[in-house]
């Protein structure tokens, strides 16, 4: 019976014990530690650093794609678009050089003389097979455009036997000025063919495309700085809100008013962010600047020359193949309306149109829309020049509109001259627009030369300034980041040394 007893007392008190978890001492002993004011200062000491160093890293990696963008588009990709738009140009300026080249027959020193064609169309070449390079270098990659760039230079070749053949033909018949050979005629109209509808479209497709290129490089790497702000701006809250939780954790905890390292901490880590974001808006800002007026509009003003070359050897045309001279001329019209457009049936139209824009400038017709009919001043040298001017250089515009005029006014007398049966004199007036020392085409490339370096300047000086505003981080954001961890490292020390 004892024993009996002696279970029934002991029994249920054991299997109770057995029921119940059993705390471990070391479990216990960590409770209690984090519930203490050593723990709690050291949790919301580290929530700051991590923010701090989050802070940084954000930053650190948003300005290096805000670098990166501006490397791209001031030394490497815009750079080389820019340079491809001078194919184009020097395709153009081939074709015109023999074309003139045969205009002048036996007579080689019409104008600036054969001489001094020859040793444009020289350089005209050099300059293609540059821009070949670069065109090159920006599609690597792109089997598409390799293929273009490919055939462009394989069509060079092609070109330079027919044009070629074109002038030795010429010059054994000794066909007198304005009355080219029947066969060097052949020769370059399947020359002239050859670039019209297979080299120059390619050029012209390849500065397209180096220009989109650039443009989604630019707008992908927008986008990045964009995402870094935002980071940037939300890290740099949690940092400042860290720090401040943590002062006002200590001056309850301690009976402190203020602690004077953490409140500098707090005001720092609130000049760096907005530092950061102030220098990432403004850097993102001159990128935007170099690119909308400075390199897109140094590139179209560069297509507006290039368009025009090929107008003025359309005169050469004109002249030296008289079977087809109604359709050289509505192409130079056709091309001319791309320069610069108003509305025009026929030259005549035009002519008098371009000299009107050139006398209301700065105003330019059409823009006011009183006419609903009108579309206003279009093309390369219409509202888009206007429209990416900076101040300073309405004169420039002023310039190479009274130069287009000009070219169109020679233009009407080449014509009128051609239409009355005056070759020679027809003769004279291209070789004087095409004379490079002081001819009308010249002057129009000098005005124009002078508008794209302002705008390439303009381009310069914003990826300048992009730098110049990001330059100072590379060193700014590190020595900030450890001052910070610094100030945070001694406000509380003292803190926590009183629980040693």
């Amino acid at each position: 019976m004892t024993a009996t007893g002696s279970t029934s007392e002991h029994g249920p008190s054991s299997s109770s014990r057995r029921g119940e978890p059993r705390s471990s001492p070391h479990r216990d002993r960590g409770r209690r530690w984090t519930e203490t004011t050593p723990a709690r200062l050291w949790l919301l000491t580290s929530v700051c650093v991590v923010a701090i160093v989050g802070l940084f890293g954000s930053a650190a990696s948003t300005l290096g794609h805000a670098r990166e963008g501006l490397h791209v588009l001031g030394r490497d990709a815009g750079r080389q678009a820019m340079a491809t738009t001078d194919l184009y140009l020097a395709l153009a300026d081939m074709d015109a050089r023999v074309a003139d080249v045969l205009l002048m027959g036996t007579d080689h020193d019409l104008g600036s003389g054969r001489e001094d064609a020859l040793a444009h169309y020289e350089a005209s070449r050099a300059r293609a097979n540059e821009a070949l390079l670069q065109a090159a270098s920006l599609t690597e990659g792109d089997s598409v455009e390799e293929h273009n760039v490919q055939a462009v230079l394989d069509g060079m070749g092609a070109y330079e036997r027919l044009a070629t053949r074109a002038r030795l033909l010429n010059d054994e018949a000794q066909a007198p000025p304005g009355r080219v050979d029947a066969a060097a005629l052949d020769a370059y109209r399947e020359a002239t063919h050859l670039m019209h509808t297979g080299l120059l479209p390619k050029a012209f497709n390849l500065g397209l495309d180096s220009s989109a290129i650039v443009r989604a490089n630019h707008e992908e790497g927008r986008e990045s700085v964009a995402i870094g702000l935002v980071w940037v701006g939300t890290v740099g809250a949690v940092a400042v809100a860290a720090l401040i939780g943590l002062q006002l954790y200590l001056r309850v905890r301690f009976r402190r008013r203020f602690n004077a390292p953490l409140l500098v901490a707090t005001a720092g880590t609130a000049l760096l962010t907005a530092g950061v974001v102030l220098a990432l808006t403004s850097s993102g800002g001159h990128q935007s600047e170099a690119k909308e007026q400075g390199l897109d509009a140094a590139m179209a003003l560069s297509r507006a020359g290039a368009i025009a070359t090929d107008m003025q050897a359309d005169q050469s045309r004109y002249l030296l193949d008289p079977d087809r001279a109604d359709n050289h001329q509505q192409v130079y019209l056709a091309r001319a309306q791309q320069v610069l457009y108003r509305p025009a049936g026929n030259l005549e139209e035009y002519y008098q149109a371009i000299g009107e824009v050139a006398a209301a400038y700065p105003e330019l017709p059409g823009s006011g829309g009183s006419d609903p009919e009108d579309p206003g001043t279009l093309g390369y040298l219409g509202q888009r020049a206007q429209d990416a001017l900076l101040p300073g250089q309405e004169d420039a515009l002023a310039g190479v509109l009274e130069s287009y005029d000009a070219l169109q006014t020679e233009d009407r007398r080449l014509r009128a001259a051609s239409e009355d049966g005056d070759l020679a004199g027809a003769v004279d007036i291209r070789m004087g627009v095409a004379h490079s020392g002081d001819g009308a085409f010249q002057a129009y490339e000098t005005a124009l030369a002078e508008l794209i370096d302002l705008h390439e300047g303009a381009f310069a000086e914003g990826i300048e300034r992009g730098d110049a505003v990001l330059a100072p981080w590379t060193w700014l954001l590190p020595v900030g980041t450890l001052l910070l961890l610094a100030l945070v490292g001694l406000g509380v020390r003292p803190r926590l040394a009183e629980y040693r």
